[in-house]
C-alpha cells in the first residue's frame, strides 16, 4: 500500500479501535478495567506513528495531504495523551467500555476531516466527531447532575450549527453543481456573488459554534468545565483542530475572483478581533480555574482566526502559516493547562483559584508545567506560545498597511489584557503560602494525583517547551498552509 492510500486508512484503523475497545472494555474483569486507557492510548499512538512515518519519508511529496497529516499528528497525539489521562481521572466502575469507544469514533472523524475531498464528506466527518462527543459531555452527569445540562446546551446550539453549514454546503451545490474541492472554484467562477456571500456566512457561522468563537461561544464554557478532563482536552485539542480544519478546507473551494480577499477575508478577520477581545475581557472576572482556561480559549481561537484573517485580506502566505502554527501550539498548550488544573483541584477538592494557595509549590513538578503552560499562552519567548504569537505579530506587520498593523497592536493590547487574570492565578498557585482551604501536604492528598494525569501534563510541558526552541524541525507546517488556499499565489 502506497502513502497516499494508507494516509486514508488511518482514520478507519482508529474508528475499528474504537469497536475493538467496546468489545475488550466489556470482556475484561472489573480489576483490569483500569487499564482500557492505557489500550486506548496505545492504539492512538500506532495511528501516530502510522501520521508520523508518512512525513518523514515523504516530505517533498505533495500527493500527501499535509494539512490531513498535520491535522492527524496533532489529533491522535492529544487524543492519546488525553486517553492516558483519562485513565487516572475516571471511575473504574463506570461505563468504560462506552468511554473509551466514543473518544477514538470522535478522534476519528476529527482525523478523517483532512483528507475529505468534498464538501458533504468534510461536513459529515465534523458531525460524527462531534456526536461521540455530546454524549462525553454528559458523561459524569450522577456525579455532578450540572454536567447534563452543560451537554444539552452544546447539542442543542451544535445542532443549530449543523444545520447552518449544511444550508451553506447546499447553496453551494446549487450554484456549483458540485461539492468536489478541486471542482468548486471553476464551476463557481461565474455565479452570483450575493449567494456566494450568504454560503460563506454560513459556513463560518455553522462551523463557528463549534469553534466557540463570539457571540456563538455561550455553549462553551459550561462544556469544557463540566466534562471530563480527558474529554475537555479532547475538545481543546483534537475535534476543534478538526473543524478548524474543516472550515477552511471549505472556504479554499471558494473562486479567489468572487470573495477573496474582500468579503471572506474581513469576514474572518471581524469575528477573529471580537471573539479574542470577548474571551479576555469575560475571563477577567472568573474565580473557577476552569472557565477561566475555557473563557481564555475563546480568545485563543481568536488568535488563531486572526492568522487565516490576515492570509485572506491581504493574501500573506505567513498570516496562513501563523495561524496553523498557533492552532497546534495552542491544542497543546491548553490541552495540558486543563490536565493541570485537574489535578490541582484533585489535591485541593475546588477549582476554585482561592482554595488552591500554594499548590503549584507545593507540588513542583505540576506548578513548573503550569507555568510553562501559561507561559505559552501569553506569549513568553522559549514556548511554542511565543513563536505563533511572533508570526502573528509578523503577519500583520509585514503587510506594511495600516491595517494590517493595527490587528498586530489589537494582538498584543489582547495579549496584555491576558495578563489581567493570568498573572494572579500564578500568584495564587505559586507564591503564596497555604490558604485556609487548602489540605496538608501529605501521602494521602498526593495520591489524589494519578500518576497517569502528571506524566501526561509532564510530556506536553515538554513538547511546549520543545517547540519553542526548534520550531523549524516542523516545516511541513509551511506545506499544510500551502495546501489549504492553493490559489493564494493567483
Amino acid at each position: 500500500m502506497t502513502p497516499v492510500d494508507s494516509q486514508f486508512t488511518v482514520p478507519l484503523f482508529i474508528a475499528v479501535g474504537g469497536i475493538a475497545v467496546y468489545f475488550i472494555g466489556k470482556g475484561l474483569p472489573s480489576a483490569l478495567r483500569k487499564w482500557i486507557g492505557l489500550i486506548t492510548a496505545l492504539w492512538l499512538l500506532v495511528a501516530f506513528y502510522l501520521f508520523f512515518s508518512m512525513i518523514s519519508e515523504h516530505s517533498v511529496s505533495f500527493s500527501l495531504s499535509f494539512i490531513g497529516l498535520t491535522g492527524g499528528l496533532l489529533i491522535t497525539g492529544i487524543g492519546a495523551v488525553a486517553a492516558w489521562a483519562s485513565q487516572g481521572s475516571l471511575d473504574e466502575n463506570g461505563p468504560l467500555h462506552l468511554y473509551y469507544p466514543l473518544l477514538l469514533f470522535a478522534i476519528a472523524g476529527a482525523v478523517a476531516v483532512g483528507f475529505a475531498t468534498d464538501l458533504f464528506t468534510i461536513f459529515v466527518m465534523v458531525e460524527l466527531s462531534a456526536i461521540p462527543v455530546y454524549a462525553l459531555c454528559a458523561y459524569q452527569y450522577r456525579d455532578d447532575p450540572s454536567a447534563l445540562p452543560a451537554a444539552i446546551k452544546y447539542l442543542l446550539q451544535g445542532v443549530v450549527g449543523t444545520i447552518s453549514a449544511l444550508l451553506g454546503v447546499a447553496i453551494l451545490y446549487l450554484v456549483g453543481h458540485t461539492l468536489t474541492l478541486s471542482e468548486l472554484p471553476q464551476a463557481l467562477a461565474g455565479a452570483n456573488p450575493a449567494l456566494i456571500l450568504v454560503a460563506v456566512i454560513l459556513l463560518v457561522l455553522g462551523y463557528g459554534v463549534k469553534l466557540g468563537i463570539f457571540p456563538l461561544h455561550t455553549w462553551l464554557p459550561d462544556a469544557y468545565a463540566k466534562a471530563p478532563v480527558g474529554v475537555t482536552a479532547t475538545m481543546v485539542g483534537a475535534t476543534k483542530a478538526g473543524v478548524l480544519i474543516a472550515l477552511f478546507l471549505s472556504l479554499s473551494a471558494l473562486p479567489v475572483s468572487v470573495v477573496v480577499p474582500g468579503y471572506l477575508g474581513i469576514i474572518i478577520t471581524f469575528f477573529a478581533v471580537i471573539t479574542m477581545t470577548a474571551g479576555n475581557l469575560l475571563a477577567l472576572n472568573q474565580t473557577d480555574l476552569r472557565y477561566i482556561l475555557s473563557y481564555s480559549s475563546i480568545a485563543q481561537m481568536g488568535y488563531i482566526l486572526l492568522g487565516f484573517g490576515i492570509g485572506l485580506v491581504y493574501n500573506l502566505p505567513l498570516g496562513f502559516i501563523a495561524g496553523l502554527y498557533y492552532a497546534i501550539a495552542y491544542s497543546i498548550m491548553k490541552s495540558g493547562a486543563f490536565l493541570t488544573a485537574d489535578a490541582f483541584a484533585r489535591n485541593a477538592g475546588s477549582f476554585t483559584v482561592a482554595k488552591m494557595q500554594g499548590l503549584g509549590a507545593r507540588n513542583p513538578v505540576l506548578g513548573i508545567a503550569f507555568l510553562i503552560f501559561v507561559m505559552g499562552l501569553i506569549g513568553v519567548p522559549f514556548t511554542c506560545g511565543f513563536n505563533g504569537k511572533m508570526l502573528l505579530e509578523e503577519a500583520g506587520m509585514v503587510t506594511s498597511m495600516m491595517s494590517g498593523v493595527i490587528l498586530a497592536l489589537v494582538l498584543a493590547l489582547n495579549s496584555a489584557i491576558s495578563l489581567g487574570y493570568y498573572v494572579p492565578v500564578l500568584s495564587t498557585l505559586l507564591f503564596r503560602g497555604k490558604g485556609p482551604g487548602t489540605p496538608p501536604l501529605t501521602e494521602e492528598t498526593t495520591k489524589k494525583i494519578p500518576v497517569s494525569i502528571v506524566s501526561a501534563v509532564v510530556c506536553l510541558a515538554i513538547i511546549t517547551i520543545y517547540l519553542g526552541l526548534f520550531p523549524e524541525s516542523f516545516d511541513w507546517i509551511s506545506h499544510a498552509a500551502n495546501q489549504l488556499f492553493t490559489w493564494r499565489g493567483m
